[in-house]
């Protein structure tokens, strides 16, 4: 693999990482995995990272010389320097594993890593970041007993949560007997990503124009084996002043020769990866705050607050934090806040400003609550600064009600903007 990478270190840290991990081929002369064997094996960093880095593995090479294979393979350790991969053969024998390997320290991306599973139904898994709306599917390691067609995809993914299914020919999925796998979440900008190609005959592709700051990854998302052939085939690439291309071949790896005897069909998805220069998320802002009061009001929550995004269905009433997401169309988002508020309570509006309309809001705003009770509706007009969702926090006490909005940059921040309290 052909890399064209600019190293930056920053305050001491480095922010990503790749390489080439070959360690694992029989010509080495120390490896063959067969008969309940395993190895593990350091992959260490250029440099130290900061925090512990997500971990992503794209093969570039499977070397199975037979028809049947049983082998677990993982990612067991990640620190700040180094990371841990480890194979076990049970079954069969595996001559060789290739892996082009990135580490990145960046919380707009997010790696999920199902190693080894022997079980392929349909799951449903939460992610953090609401703009995290691409993916990378790779999978990495795979057993079968027989022919197998499989693929693994990602049915749905929104603002909160994803689905991952395993497809395929049920006749053809129950040769499948384990399967390692990895998605990766990112922002819409992080992402370039092409048509899926299925290769089954020796392949060269069209020219591919570079992208500063990027990756140039051929993730596998399933493959397709005939259950006569071996499994032997591997990725080569051809870099160019401003381009690059990519060529699969199968063959005899140990002698050199590259025939299409045992390059049985992939498919795969061409694709940059932006690690750096990548665009910042930013804050909301307070465009205003109006109070409107009712006496004698009949209220549907328990606790002293409920927040509700106006023209939305997503409320917080519950003590502790909820999580609510202002959808990215929204241009002008109003978050209303209701409290309950008796005789002689005074109800606190602190703002935490972070934008020019500073100077045109009286902060705190302070609200005497008089003679019966009352409920109290405070509006919060909120100016989008970027075309993203907003992720927001609800914090509701007893006395005391906090509204935090959480960005994911290279790091994650979260900042509050406001908060009300009952005295």
């Amino acid at each position: 693999m052909i890399f064209f990478t600019f190293f930056l270190i920053s305050y001491g840290f480095i922010t990503y990482d790749e390489g080439k991990f070959r360690a694992f081929q029989i010509v080495t002369g120390v490896f063959l995995c067969f008969d309940n064997k395993e190895r593990s094996r350091d992959i260490t960093f250029r440099d130290s990272f900061e925090n512990i880095p997500q971990i992503i593995l794209i093969p570039e090479l499977f070397d199975i010389p037979g028809t049947k294979v049983d082998y677990n393979l993982e990612i067991t350790q990640i620190t700040l320097t180094k990371f841990t991969l480890r194979i076990k053969c049970f079954g069969g024998v595996v001559q060789g594993v290739h892996y082009k390997w990135l580490a990145i320290d960046d919380a707009r991306v997010q790696v999920i890593n199902k190693f080894n599973i022997r079980s392929f139904e349909q799951i449903t898994l939460d992610h953090p970041n609401p703009n995290a709306l691409k993916c990378l599917i790779s999978v990495i390691a795979f057993s079968f007993t027989g022919a197998v067609n499989f693929e693994v995809k990602v049915s749905e993914l929104n603002t909160k949560s994803l689905t991952i299914q395993i497809t395929g020919p049920q006749n053809q999925l129950q040769y499948l007997t384990s399967l390692s796998y990895q998605i990766v979440l990112g922002i819409n900008e992080i992402f370039e990503q092409y048509q899926q190609q299925a290769i089954s005959l020796p392949y060269i592709s069209p020219q591919f124009t570079l992208i500063q700051w990027s990756w140039f990854l051929l993730p596998f998302q399933g493959f397709q084996l005939n259950g006569i052939n071996a499994t032997l085939f591997k990725k080569e690439y051809a870099l160019g002043s401003n381009s690059l291309a990519y060529q699969f071949n199968g063959g005899n790896f140990q002698s050199d020769q590259t025939t299409c005897c045992c390059l049985q069909t992939s498919k795969h998805i061409p694709q940059w990866m932006k690690f750096y220069d990548i665009t910042d998320a930013t804050f909301l802002e307070i465009g205003s705050v109006l109070i409107k009061q009712f006496f004698d009001s009949k209220v549907d929550y328990i606790q002293s607050f409920k927040v509700i995004i106006e023209g939305d269905y997503q409320i917080a009433t519950d003590l502790g934090k909820t999580r609510l997401i202002i959808d990215e169309t929204d241009t002008q988002p109003i978050l209303n806040v209701r409290a309950k508020c008796t005789n002689q309570e005074t109800l606190k509006i602190n703002l935490n400003f972070q934008n020019p309309n500073e100077n045109s809001i009286t902060n705190p705003i302070l609200h005497n609550c008089q003679d019966s009770y009352q409920e109290i509706i405070i509006s919060f007009s909120l100016i989008p600064t970027q075309v993203a969702y907003q992720d927001l926090i609800v914090d509701i006490q007893e006395t005391e009600c906090q509204i935090s909005q959480v960005l994911f940059n290279q790091r994650q921040i979260r900042r509050l903007l406001f908060f009300i309290q009952k005295q």
